[in-house]
């Protein structure tokens, strides 16, 4: 296997030098059409059903942008194998989409091999590239060019914890403050029968493999926030410290308390989260983006008086009290460089993008707003408006053009633009996101510097070393190993990488000039 992928690196690396040489070559002849309309080749993936490749959204695009607009997709499970096989041959399509964080390896190396077009000096000519944050464009810099456009996400709105307020005020106890009230609690909520029913059958926190959800109540214990430096100055992922090993102690004490499930290791998260709404557990975490309103309402057939509410961050012995940062961009697009002999065809193209990528507020969605009821594909065609909210209709149908467009992320000016409350119909639910919202409007966040640098060795085998960590980390919660191994099992984890991890990381940040800090 390792032989066959080493040969199709190589082939890849020929690949792409051979087809866009002649690409170039080729293209540096050409002029632009006669009737200005481009021909502009894409392919992405979708997580659902793939639209149909000559929906009415398709024709609408065509028009408005005077393209021949040929989009093609593949679905999430299986579009790696079909992208690096497609570069591989050299047919390279003008845009290509790329998952963000399982596609960065694929994405840098092909970057450095030259498939990729620099944008830096289309950025400030489009409104809504313009507004991303130099943070952001880290994230996608090789060597000072800028190789791909990143898709909006939420930069605060990470996961964090909630707790049962009802579960709090049943047992007259306050929100905790700092991780000893949080012990107290999780024990009380598993031995105080904090839902009144007079049974055993609660406990205090969800818990799953791989220790998710990744509990922290501020970047100061974050495993996956890089904030703490270690003797030489350099920064470490926060699953090798001493202060994630408190939390480790901590909840082993919860697990010989009952205060979380003993068979905690062999739950995946699907059947962590149904633990929770199952009216089993106290604590979870949870963001106010896309929350599953069915999850809500199976909890309320269990106990109808269910508030989950924020958890604020605690304050840390350094003085810091926050939440960490995440990217701030999930999925981005990347230009073929055979374009680089067709500057017109890149502004055709990063016009659809950028028109695709405006915010509306909310009070803008809707048929009056010229813009915005044509990308959703017209009322009662492409959308119904339900309740003073549009509705698109089912992407299979291919009506609206917000279901082919290169990107449909909206870039909001900040996160509490948004409101991502206002979707909600259940009230505990957008009760539940508005004081998601309002707890990180007044809360600080540190920006990970893990988010604007590419590891090789992170990217090569950061995962499986962490959950090996991760792994013997549950032992010592479980008590199969004594918190003394700790040090063996950090050790080990450096020897298998995550030195070379941390030495490639602290590079990239000296390079790329992060400054990691709060905001």
């Amino acid at each position: 296997m390792k032989g066959w992928r080493k040969c199709l690196t190589g082939l890849l690396a020929v690949s792409l030098a051979s087809g866009i040489s002649a690409c170039s070559t080729q293209e540096a002849t050409q002029e632009v059409p006669e009737n200005g309309k481009y021909t502009i080749t894409s392919l992405d993936f979708v997580y659902g059903d793939i639209p149909p490749k000559d929906g009415e959204g398709v024709r609408m695009i065509e028009e408005k942008f005077q393209v021949d607009y040929q989009r093609e997709y593949g679905v999430y499970t299986d579009y790696l194998e079909k992208l690096t096989a497609r570069m591989a041959s050299g047919d390279i399509p003008d845009v290509i989409g790329f998952e963000s964080q399982i596609d960065r390896a694929n994405f840098f190396r092909w970057a450095k091999q030259g498939a990729f077009l620099p944008l830096n000096e289309y950025i400030d000519d489009y409104p809504t590239l313009k507004a991303v944050p130099q943070e952001v464009w880290n994230a996608v810099t090789v060597d000072g060019k800028i190789y791909a456009i990143p898709k909006y996400f939420p930069k605060y709105y990470l996961n964090t914890p909630v707790i049962r307020q009802d579960w709090l005020d049943n047992l007259g106890l306050k929100m905790p403050t700092n991780y000893e009230e949080l012990k107290e609690v999780a024990i009380a909520f598993t031995k105080n029968d904090p839902d009144g029913n007079g049974k055993d059958d609660t406990y205090g926190m969800v818990l799953g493999k791989d220790l998710w959800p990744h509990y922290h109540f501020g970047a100061y214990w974050d495993m996956n926030a890089w904030y703490h430096q270690n003797e030489r100055g350099q920064y470490v992922p926060g699953v090798i410290t001493e202060h994630w090993k408190e939390f480790i102690r901590m909840m082993r004490e919860l697990y010989q308390e009952g205060a979380i499930p003993k068979d905690f290791a062999v739950y995946s998260p699907t059947e962590a989260v149904k633990e929770f709404y199952a009216g089993k557990a106290g604590i979870f975490v949870r963001g106010p983006v896309e929350m599953p309103e069915a999850n809500m309402e199976a909890l309320q057939k269990i106990h109808p008086k269910a508030d989950p509410t924020p958890i604020p961050p605690f304050e840390a012995p350094d003085g810091s009290r926050g939440y960490t940062a995440g990217s701030g961009y999930y999925m981005m697009n990347a230009l073929s460089a055979k374009l680089k002999d067709e500057p017109g065809k890149v502004r055709r193209i990063l016009e659809i993008i950028d028109f695709g990528r405006r915010f509306y507020s909310w009070e803008e969605r809707n048929p009056d707003n010229e813009d915005f009821d044509w990308m959703y594909g017209h009322e009662g065609k492409g959308y119904h408006m339900v309740d003073g909210r549009p509705v698109i209709t089912e992407r299979t149908k291919g009506m609206a053009p917000w279901h082919y467009l290169l990107d449909n992320k909206m870039w909001a000016p900040s996160d509490e633009a948004n409101r991502y409350s206002l979707t909600y119909k259940n009230s505990a639910f957008k009760e539940l996101a508005e004081e998601l919202e309002k707890m990180h409007a007044e809360t600080r966040h540190w920006l990970n510097p893990i988010h604007q640098v590419y590891s090789e060795t992170e990217a090569r085998i950061g995962l499986k070393i962490t959950r090996d960590l991760l792994n013997e980390q549950a032992k010592m919660i479980t008590g199969d190993l004594p918190l003394s191994a700790w040090d063996r099992a950090v050790r080990r984890y450096l020897e298998s990488g995550g030195q070379q991890m941390i030495e490639e990381v602290n590079r990239k940040i000296k390079e790329k000039n992060v400054r990691p800090r709060w905001e």
